[in-house]
């Protein structure tokens, strides 16, 4: 038998509450007495508290930033009744009996209704390897259909919803917030009722004997120590092993311990560890990816007053991104105005005609990708040794979607291939999934082009930032009106400003200059574009 030990914060001494700075072990693990369940830290100390009892973890009742005082709750352990110290007097290599009785009301219980506990998976995550989880919908006790979701993840760009899968009540929950997870990973237990449509006795064997294996598997858990006093504990303990002063070592250094070797018993990480670790990375030129980040500390409550807003996720990843982008691409912008006085006309009666609304960029995207047929350069990768140029038979424009969580650029496949009219309903689709947070992953992999558009805001030029591994990138602003001479006479155009921003380590300025001269033609093909508008 085994039951559920709640084990509480130790005496703090003068401090009343402490901050849990991190916490060792994740629900399922198996502990023993002196393992680390979490880190507290005071002004001037951190501390390591301990399981106190040996088991497998089954709930942690604390978070990371969470106030704990003395005898508060922290963690409930499942532990065997007689593990320890009952077990002792006891003969332990006996297995344990089934009563006749019991036999008996287990078959009753469960002869025409079967329960079981399902472990739904992490699905395909596409390219993405780990995605942290930033929301968790349930709680342990809820009842939940196949449909409903059980936790949010969030990649760089998009959040996603992972639903239960079956039916059934949440017994236990394996994730946390902040945790990372991948594809196959379990995340939560789920009883679920299965009618049994086989013969009652049938069905009764089977309980039993899985009653009779649980047992077993109870006894296998039984720590090696109590069975044989000469020999140490024999855990499958996956809990990082150091010490206070190591672990606010590696915050400083920003470390994750679980990426470090330690050479200490038991494979305690050292602080030699540490140093190491860091001497390696510095070493290895495969890690470092330009110059970091700096920004200097002032006190700006020296002339006023000052409130603090924390980044976002999405915005600290930009930030990152952005950054990365421009001190590794030798970036280079061309400037031009494109006459699309005949497109807005085009589109006007086109719009009228079919009693729809396309925006003029899904004209835009049609003759972009027409361009880029012609300079195929404009639509190619660097390869990781940037000694070769990795060039595409295919073209996935990126749109740049303006949402309240900051710019999201997920990508119109295979743009060659749609008319006018689809590509219009994709930038739509694409635009209102991203606003939601519920682009999937292959929406945001695979472009090889981009554009940005500030066509409905205003402004004249800028410069877009090339979103890597794409070589180049297109910057629309608002179209302005412009009197010129054609003829000797005086004529009002619709100029659009376009910016084309491009790695000048693949890409010449003649090369870049040709480009935009072509778009600025192409976008004046107004019986191809007109063709273009509805073709199957």
């Amino acid at each position: 038998m085994s039951n559920i030990k709640q084990i509480n914060i130790p005496d703090l001494g003068d401090v009343e509450e402490v901050e849990v700075i991190e916490v060792c072990v994740k629900v399922g693990q198996t502990v023993g007495s002196e393992d680390s369940i979490m880190i507290l830290e005071t002004d001037k100390a951190a501390m390591e508290i301990p399981a106190s009892v040996d088991g497998e973890v089954k709930n942690i009742l604390i978070n990371v930033g969470d106030m704990v005082k003395h005898d508060m709750p922290f963690v409930e352990i499942e532990i065997s009744e007689n593990s320890n110290e009952g077990i002792k007097n006891q003969d332990i290599n006996n297995e344990p009996e089934i009563k006749t009785e019991t036999k008996k009301e287990i078959i009753e219980d469960y002869a025409h209704d079967e329960l079981s506990i399902s472990k739904p998976l992490i699905p395909d995550l596409g390219d993405v390897e780990e995605v942290e989880v930033i929301e968790v919908c349930v709680k342990v006790g809820q009842t939940v259909g196949s449909e409903d979701s059980i936790m949010i993840l969030e990649t760089d760009k998009a959040a996603m919803e992972i639903p239960a899968s079956v039916d059934g009540e949440v017994k236990n929950i394996l994730i946390n917030v902040g945790d990372m997870v991948k594809q196959g990973m379990p995340f939560v237990e789920i009883e679920t009722i299965t009618k049994v449509n086989t013969k009652e006795t049938k069905a009764s064997e089977t309980i039993v004997q899985e009653t009779l294996n649980t047992i077993a598997d109870t006894k296998k858990k039984i720590p090696e120590k109590t069975r044989q006093n000469s020999q140490p504990i024999n855990y499958k303990n996956t809990s990082i092993h150091s010490g206070p002063a190591t672990r606010k070592l590696a915050r400083e250094f920003g470390i994750n311990l679980l990426e470090v070797k330690g050479s200490g018993p038991r494979g305690r990480i050292l602080k030699e560890d540490l140093h190491a670790f860091v001497s390696q990375r510095l070493n290895d030129k495969t890690s470092q990816v330009g110059f970091q980040h700096s920004q200097p500390d002032i006190d700006f409550s020296k002339w006023g007053n000052i409130s603090f807003e924390k980044l976002s996720k999405f915005q600290k990843t930009a930030s990152k991104n952005l950054h990365t982008s421009w001190i590794n691409i030798p970036h280079v912008t061309q400037h031009d105005d494109a006459d699309i006085t005949g497109l807005l006309a085009l589109r006007a009666d086109l719009n009228k005609e079919n009693k729809t609304k396309v925006s003029p960029l899904a004209y835009i995207i049609k003759a972009t990708v027409e361009t880029l047929k012609l300079f195929p350069l404009m639509n190619t990768s660097l390869n990781k040794d940037l000694d070769t140029v990795v060039i595409k038979d295919y073209f996935n424009i990126g749109i740049a979607v303006d949402t309240p969580e900051g710019l999201i650029v997920p990508n119109i496949k295979d743009a060659d291939k749609k008319s006018i009219l689809n590509i219009s309903n994709d930038v739509m689709s694409l635009a209102k999934l991203a606003k939601e947070r519920k682009l999937k992953v292959e929406q945001l992999k695979g472009a090889t082009f981009t554009i940005s558009s500030l066509s409905g805001i205003g402004g004249k030029y800028f410069t877009p930032i090339i979103n890597p591994p794409e070589v180049a990138i297109l910057g629309l602003s608002k179209p302005f009106e412009n009197l010129s001479l054609e003829n000797k006479e005086i004529v009002n155009k619709k100029l659009l400003p376009i910016s084309l921003s491009y790695d000048h380590r693949v890409i010449n300025g003649a090369y870049a200059a040709k480009f935009v001269t072509e778009l600025s033609n192409q976008l004046n093909q107004l019986e191809f574009l007109k063709e273009s508008f509805n073709e199957s």
